[in-house]
């Protein structure tokens, strides 16, 4: 009876009860937590800020080439019998997958045909799109995944591709009334002669759980009819992904808050209206009332009445790919064109997580394996994975094999 109960007030959520987004919640309960992260993040805008200000006609100019990030979804979903699409069914059809890179690109690319007061003097390509590289179906008994805890269970559940190569996002059944949440990126200079190179992980699971989640009624078109009448045009994923790459709020999580882009008005709160015909928003911020832009990717407003990323927005995101390691080491990857198996370790030696920044060509999948010096396997299989917990293996030499279906590299490390 519990169970059924529970399963009626999930189907029975209105759109008012909705929430878009737990990424600044999920944030708050971590700097909580942890008083340190909030004084990195503080740092982390730092130099985003010096980068954005140091390099912003480069910015500009680099940004009309397109980078195109390999995205994997990854289907975490309680089908016992693991049949694909349908009505209720978690398990989404690839069809449905492919709609939401679809929008995704239409976006990113400002060509989504929505017309609001400020998409024509505001609205940008951001010179950012995505193709889908890959998808992950995996089952599970668990019902649903609160936000606080999901990223962890998740990773756990479906381990992600190497965060450092591609944009991972997991689909699932949200126990609350939220859409969807992102990791924001870790944040760290990178130069010339280290691009990309991790300086520092806020936590020890990070790269792990690195990508952004979205309960699957909200995940692509309105393909499935369980999807919300006002969130079904998968503006959802736009919005967490530009988490992803570091963009805020428009309300900066605090009224009358700064999201560090300049162009776009500075808002009292978040847009919470269900009203589909858009109608205008003001706020007194600054003294007089402006006009909000609910139109920003980056409100909560209706799906159907977001249609802008904004110039600043733009140079941030690519500010966030230059500094943020993982970020950068995606960007990297995309650029390369060797045409063999390469493969750095560090650090090493190493006493708890080994990072792999492992290319294969044409984005080739690659299994990896760890042997230690007697020839025993201590892991095995692990499949375009690259950050490897050696917490628990005894102190001494370790060998790491990564074979692609073309060719194998082995190389050494020591554990401390």
């Amino acid at each position: 009876m519990l169970l059924m109960l529970a399963i009626t007030a999930n189907a029975q959520r209105s759109d008012s009860d909705l929430k878009r987004c737990a990424t600044a919640e999920l944030d708050s309960i971590r700097t909580g937590q942890n008083p340190e992260l909030l004084l990195r993040r503080q740092k982390a805008e730092e130099v985003i800020q010096e980068h954005i200000h140091r390099h912003n006609a480069r910015i500009r100019t680099s940004a009309e080439a397109v980078i195109t990030i390999p995205v994997v979804v990854h289907i975490v979903h309680n089908r016992s019998d693991n049949r694909i699409g349908g009505l209720g069914n978690s398990n989404i059809s690839e069809e449905q997958i492919q709609s939401q890179i679809d929008v995704l690109n239409e976006d990113y690319s400002n060509t989504s045909g929505r017309k609001g007061f400020y998409t024509d003097s505001l609205s940008v390509d951001t010179g950012i799109r995505f193709r889908l590289a890959g998808i992950v179906r995996n089952s599970t008994r668990q019902e649903n995944f609160d936000y606080r805890t999901a990223d962890k269970q998740l990773a756990a559940l479906s381990p992600p591709w190497a965060t450092n190569r591609y944009l991972n996002i997991w689909v699932c059944n949200f126990s609350s009334e939220y859409l969807g949440m992102a990791q924001m990126p870790s944040i760290a200079e990178a130069n010339g002669s280290t691009p990309g190179l991790r300086v520092g992980d806020e936590e020890d699971s990070d790269p792990l759980t690195d990508g952004a989640i979205i309960d699957w009624r909200y995940f692509g078109r309105d393909l499935s009819g369980e999807t919300s009448g006002i969130y079904n045009l998968g503006r959802t994923t736009t919005h967490e992904v530009g988490h992803w790459l570091g963009l805020l709020h428009i309300w900066g999580n605090r009224t009358c808050g700064t999201d560090y882009c300049d162009d776009t008005p500075r808002a009292r709160d978040r847009n919470l209206s269900t009203d589909l015909n858009c109608e205008a928003k003001y706020s007194n911020c600054d003294g007089p009332l402006s006009r909000d832009m609910i139109e920003n990717y980056m409100d909560y407003s209706p799906d159907a009445c977001m249609s802008v990323f904004t110039n600043d927005q733009k140079n941030r995101m690519h500010a966030v790919l230059a500094v943020s390691p993982r970020r950068a080491q995606l960007v990297e990857h995309i650029g390369r064109s060797e045409s063999n198996l390469v493969v750095d370790l560090y650090p090493n030696p190493v006493e708890g997580y080994l990072n792999t920044n492992i290319y294969s060509p044409g984005y080739a999948g690659f299994e990896i394996s760890v042997f230690n010096n007697s020839g025993v396997e201590m892991l095995k299989g692990a499949y375009n994975q690259t950050y490897i917990n050696v917490k628990n293996f005894p102190a001494g030499v370790y060998f790491l094999k990564v074979t692609t279906d073309k060719e194998t590299v082995t190389k050494r490390f020591l554990v401390r």
